[in-house]
């Protein structure tokens, strides 16, 4: 479905390039859920952004390769970008708030999605708009289709957008933190539906979050990010109990489990390093509780393993672990 081959996302700034995304690749294949995890701005929505094709081509410089079926989306002019994004590509956004014009309704904005993307007569677009609204559990469904932004809350909006993605039924959804604004009972139900246009239409999903739990519970495969970088790929299972990178390993070590008491709960020591003050070689060695000398200054490739796992460490580097 998609293929990402090397990609670069640097924005240019006055203290220089920030390298947001740097030489990362990876695939989304047809009919599964891909979860893309790590830290606030360790790059995931970046990435999200450049497959959808929304950042400023002036203000960034983008390098490498974005294939879908087969076809390169980076050489594309934007009015065919443009037919793309929504219609085979879809994107639910992080922010709600942000994302919606306050000077239209909900509705409104909605059926602008339907009118762009398809033929259908105002009635037909207002009622698959409508059995949208009530498939994302949103009550009083006609009330609701008819108000501004303003008169929801977060969590409601977050419902809207979502939506209105999934009412075109894209080939490709990209999910950034779908569910970040939402109660339990919500979050749940929406994470329902994305796995049930999965199973039902194999739709591919790229899922971004920073929850585990959330990626236990509806991903196929996870790739972690850290500064930029993809530091490890594997399926849900490899990764959660046999994880490889140490940043991978700290990740998981750190949750909070229940009913463990009486013990101090683990963390990552340090920082995570500024995006234009990146420092040499491996970028998790500063706060690496494993590091090699080489660490410091040469940057480790993707090392492939018999388990399926890849894994950007050198304590990988013949296959075996150290």
């Amino acid at each position: 479905m998609i293929a990402v081959n090397h990609l670069q996302s640097y924005f240019k700034t006055e203290d220089g390039l920030v390298k947001a995304v740097d030489d990362i690749s990876f695939e989304l294949r047809p009919n599964e859920v891909l979860a893309l995890v790590g830290e606030s701005g360790c790059g995931k929505s970046v990435t999200a952004l450049t497959v959808m094709g929304l950042l400023h081509r002036n203000k960034t410089v983008l390098k490498g390769e974005i294939l879908f079926n087969d076809k390169s989306l980076l050489d594309l002019p934007p009015e065919a970008y443009r037919l793309i994004r929504g219609e085979k590509i879809g994107m639910i956004f992080q922010e709600p708030m942000s994302a919606f014009d306050p000077l239209y309704t909900v509705g409104y904005q909605m059926l602008e999605v339907l009118k762009a993307h398809t033929n259908l007569s105002i009635e037909k677009q207002k009622q698959r708009a409508v059995h949208w609204l009530k498939n994302v559990g949103i009550p009083e469904a006609e009330k609701r289709f008819n108000q501004y932004p303003h008169e929801m809350s977060g969590g409601m909006l977050q419902r809207v957008m979502i939506a209105m993605v999934l009412m075109l039924q894209p080939e490709v959804l990209i999910a950034d933190e779908p569910t970040t604004a939402l109660d339990v009972t919500i979050q749940a139900q929406v994470l329902g539906l994305i796995r049930n246009l999965q199973k039902n239409e194999g739709t591919s999903v790229l899922f971004i979050t920073h929850d585990l739990g959330v990626v236990a519970e509806i991903a196929d495969r996870v790739h972690v990010m850290y500064a930029g970088k993809i530091v490890e790929k594997g399926t849900v299972s490899q990764v959660f109990h046999h994880p490889l990178h140490p940043y991978t390993i700290g990740l998981l070590t750190s949750r909070v489990v229940k009913g463990k008491k009486g013990k101090e709960l683990p963390f990552i020591r340090g920082y995570v390093p500024r995006a234009y003050e990146f420092p040499e070689g491996c970028r998790f060695h500063p706060r690496c509780p494993r590091k090699l000398p080489r660490c410091e200054h040469d940057n480790p490739p993707e090392i492939s393993l018999e388990t399926e796992n890849c894994v950007a460490c050198w304590l990988y580097e013949k296959g075996e672990s150290a």
